[in-house]
């Protein structure tokens, strides 16, 4: 059977309007990819091919087209809300701000790294990943509190299909460590999957003492004493280790 998490834990964002759906998007930043599709509506992969000519054999003079790839520019709306007290993006969708920049960017900080799930809840449909271009446009004007925009984004060279990562796997899976940047003593909730079953974990090879299980994609670490600088987690549960996730303690 393959597994589901990736979708079972789509869930909207504060202020969002959108439902999780099957057409799946992440986005990596500081190296680890993060489900965005909880803050997304109406998402178009809108492929078109890339075709180079062929004489068809055997029938001279008769011509033929092969595709060789595809052109991708993804779509999709964002709706935005504000904090009334401090006039900022709420902090559930700090990634839109990492969007924004790039969109108004160029040259490489233009370009963006990006998964793309056909269906989330279908292993064999095909997952693509690639490098592309962030292009940003106001939906909609005029509102105090909220507001929506599409991004459209634009394949940078080739799109290649990877192995589904919806594919059955015991161990866990690490996405994202919150907040940044703390010292031995504080907590940090480490998110990703297969975490329900979470038996032990290190910070910079330091073993966490006390950790809390909040569900299946959430767990809370105690960092330990001596953790500064540059210090990966890794997480056990009852199958196994993670592969490390990069963190940066004070």
């Amino acid at each position: 059977m393959p597994d589901s998490t990736l979708y079972d834990t789509t869930a909207p964002s504060v202020g969002s309007v959108a439902l999780a759906h099957q057409r799946l998007i992440r986005l990596k930043i500081l190296g680890v990819f993060i489900n965005i599709t909880g803050d997304i509506n109406n998402l178009a992969l809108n492929p078109s091919p890339i075709k180079v000519a062929r004489e068809v054999y055997g029938q001279k003079g008769r011509t033929s087209e092969d595709i060789i790839g595809y052109n991708y520019a993804p779509t999709f709306n964002v709706e935005v809300v504000r904090d009334p007290v401090t006039k900022q993006i709420v902090a559930a969708q700090a990634w839109f701000k990492d969007l924004v920049a790039a969109a108004f960017s160029t040259g490489a900080d233009n370009k963006r790294e990006f998964q793309l799930f056909t269906d989330a809840l279908d292993e064999a449909m095909p997952v693509l990943q690639g490098t592309f271009s962030v292009a940003y446009s106001e939906a909609n004007t005029g509102y105090a509190d909220k507001g929506v925009v599409t991004f459209t984004l634009n394949s940078n060279g080739v799109v290649p299909q990877i192995a589904s990562p919806l594919a059955t796997t015991a161990v866990p899976i690490l996405e994202s460590a919150t907040p940044p940047g703390l010292a031995p003593g504080d907590l940090i909730r480490v998110r990703g999957y297969k975490l329900g079953t979470t038996v032990s974990a290190t910070i910079k090879a330091i073993p966490v003492v006390k950790f809390r299980i909040d569900d299946d994609n959430s767990v809370i670490l105690l960092i330990p004493a001596a953790v500064t600088g540059s210090s990966p987690i890794i997480v056990t549960n009852s199958a196994g280790a993670s592969t490390a996730l990069p963190y940066t303690a004070a």
